[in-house]
């Protein structure tokens, strides 16, 4: 993900107090000398985390039963897929319809408009911290076992008859066991001087009855891999497809029929009250007039978001649920102007992901 870059605006122009600038609708062509903000439109991440798993049958996996016990050992290669969870995060965007202006007037030093690389606003006088990443980074990972052959006697490599290996190595495989097992009872005629040194013999033999056994239960190589979608909820949604998923194909398009569906829910908990309707003017001048200043704000424009239910799942599994708050289940609030004289140095900061006002400090 591109990691989001803090840029420092520093307006310099002339104005007696913030108190006395204009903050309207930003109006190409018509909008002059100030600052030029967007307000962000919330983004959900949803991150699927998909485990990739190829078995491989041992090379004595016929003889498993006959001197190990172990039924039902498969004898041919397979390869599967196993959805293992969802992680939700959000970001911000530009939102293209919360887009404003302030113009700056007077006779002094204009405050500090700090923006990302998007335009959208972080803070006034003040130095955001950066945050990390927005959109989780993709984890992929390999988890290969040990070759087991490193782990072979002279006398197994001689022979020449895989069921005389396969006895050979059952042989050490019990011969580990025991030897363990005396360990562990402080029985063993040569027991190490401390607990550490038992520890490092006993991590030891685990590592090669593990390999050994690899022989006849075969080896599973597991690949971990993360796949991010994006979802920009204007309304509220259920059942809207994500995705599918098969178990021998592994992650595929939505409209791929050969997987199962993933789902998303999005339900808006209403948190927010809907902002009041402006009274109607009663006549043509007032009309008129409230035509000219329906853009003015006697403030900074901030998002007061909403919460809302995500819930990630499939038919049968739910991968992730949580509550997050979105903006666009929000409306916009309006930061009074008068906290902005040339006697204080306010600093304000909001949530790039949301654009809600995180604290005000002088």
């Amino acid at each position: 993900m591109k990691r989001t870059a803090i840029l420092v605006t520093t307006l310099w122009g002339v104005l007696t107090s913030f108190a006395q600038t204009a903050i309207s609708t930003y109006q190409p062509g018509v909008s002059t000398e100030g600052a030029v903000y967007y307000l962000p439109k919330t983004v959900i991440n949803v991150s699927l985390t998909v485990e990739k798993k190829v078995y491989t049958p041992g090379e004595l996996s016929q003889y498993a039963e006959r001197y190990l016990r172990i039924n039902n050992v498969a004898d041919k290669e397979n390869l599967y897929y196993e959805l293992k969870n969802a992680t939700l995060t959000t970001m911000g965007m530009p939102d293209e319809k919360k887009l404003y202006h302030i113009l700056f007037t007077g006779n002094s030093v204009t405050p500090l408009v700090h923006l990302n690389e998007s335009g959208v606003l972080l803070g006034i006088n003040t130095s955001p911290t950066p945050t990390a990443s927005e959109a989780p980074t993709p984890q992929n990972s390999e988890q290969q076992p040990v070759d087991p052959r490193t782990y072979l006697t002279e006398e197994m490599l001689m022979v020449t008859s895989k069921a005389k290996m396969a006895e050979l190595a059952a042989k050490e495989i019990y011969d580990i066991r025991e030897s363990r097992k005396l360990l562990l009872r402080g029985q063993n005629d040569n027991m190490p001087k401390d607990g550490e040194a038992l520890k490092i013999i006993l991590k030891g033999m685990e590592e090669q009855e593990q390999a050994l056994m690899q022989l006849f239960i075969g080896t599973t190589v597991t690949e971990t891999t993360t796949h991010t979608y994006q979802v920009i909820p204007d309304s509220e949604t259920e059942r809207a497809l994500l995705g599918r998923f098969s178990r021998k194909l592994g992650l595929l398009h939505k409209d791929d029929l050969a997987g199962a569906p993933i789902y998303i829910d999005i339900t808006n908990k209403n948190t927010v009250p809907a902002p009041a309707p402006e009274p109607e003017a009663t006549d043509k001048k007032a009309k008129l007039k409230g035509k000219k200043n329906n853009t003015k704000q006697d403030g900074l424009v901030y998002n007061l978001p909403g919460k809302a239910d995500i819930k990630v799942y499939s038919n049968n599994t739910v991968f992730a649920e949580e509550c997050l708050s979105l903006s666009q289940f929000g409306n916009t609030e309006t930061l009074s102007s008068a906290l902005f004289s040339k006697k204080k140095d306010i600093k304000v900061t909001l949530d790039p992901h949301t654009g809600a006002l995180l604290r005000i400090e002088e």
